[in-house]
């Protein structure tokens, strides 16, 4: 598993990034098994534009769906389709944007999504923006449900004559897949994110440079970009819970960097200790 910001993002880097070899800094659970390692930052070019391609159709789709829909969606064009060879069905959920954490509460347990407490500290300036859940991207591929899904997909981009186009069906919200606060500061931006993780496979960060920060006997990777790097963030904070099925991420605004010392304080806050 391959940590960004989104999850088609995930998805596409984990499958077409290759990152140079780096020194690794890795968290290690009770059991001695690695389930948090840095990797090497690498600018691959044809991904940043392969994910533009994308941004832009599901930015066209998103005009259409409102608050709590979800739809599955195929990309008729030969670049997209050359790459996606073994996963062509994409998937928008748009979420609600809660302007209070009791709202935000509510759908969390409406929706069975990784429970994120609400901090108790924040660097001085930040209050709560907002709060939303993203839904779980299924069905998941090779399924009987996928399979048929692209069927249907397919068959209506063979009967349109356009060369270039989005095909979409909507569906069902699935349960969540992940939590998200975002507190502001004017312009800057502070974003909290709980992830629902069901496998037991290692989770990758891409870093420029990484250290270990230890918060109240925790381990956690602190991990930063590299220098000149496009990302809206300058440091990230990545840690799994005690069951290992909730992973965390706490990322500050690269316009405001935090010191390793409010990332602690934070991640602190959220675990109630």
């Amino acid at each position: 598993m391959v940590l960004v910001a989104s999850f088609c993002a995930v998805v596409l880097l984990s499958s077409i990034t290759v990152y140079a070899g780096t020194r690794f800094i890795e968290i290690r659970n009770h059991e001695g098994k690695i389930v948090i390692t840095s990797i090497a930052e690498q600018s691959n070019p044809y991904a940043n534009y392969y994910i533009n391609i994308l941004n832009k159709y599901e930015a066209e789709l998103k005009k259409k769906l409102k608050p709590g829909e979800m739809a599955a969606y195929y990309i008729k064009d030969k670049q997209i389709q050359a790459a996606e060879t073994l996963d062509p069905v994409h998937f928008l959920y748009v979420p609600y944007m809660h302007r209070s954490y009791d709202e935000f509460a509510k759908e969390m347990q409406a929706t069975d999504t990784p429970q994120l407490r609400e901090p108790t500290y924040m660097p001085e300036g930040y209050l709560f923006d907002t709060g939303s859940i993203q839904a779980k991207p299924e069905p998941f591929v090779g399924t009987p449900e996928y399979k048929q899904l692209l069927a249907e997909l397919k068959a209506m981009a063979e009967k349109s004559p356009n060369e270039k186009a989005l095909f979409y069906k909507m569906i069902p919200p699935t349960k969540g897949a992940s939590s998200m606060i975002r507190y502001r500061k004017g312009d800057y931006r502070i974003n909290i994110i709980a992830f629902s993780k069901s496998t037991d496979s290692t989770v990758q960060v891409p870093s420029g440079n990484a250290e270990k920060l230890t918060v109240n006997g925790k381990e956690m990777l602190l991990s930063s970009t590299e220098s000149g790097s496009a990302a809206s963030y300058h440091r990230r904070l990545t840690w799994l819970d005690a069951t290992g099925h909730v992973l965390y991420n706490i990322t500050d605004d690269a316009r405001d960097p935090l010191p390793k010392e409010e990332f602690a304080k934070i991640a602190a806050g959220i675990m109630g200790e």
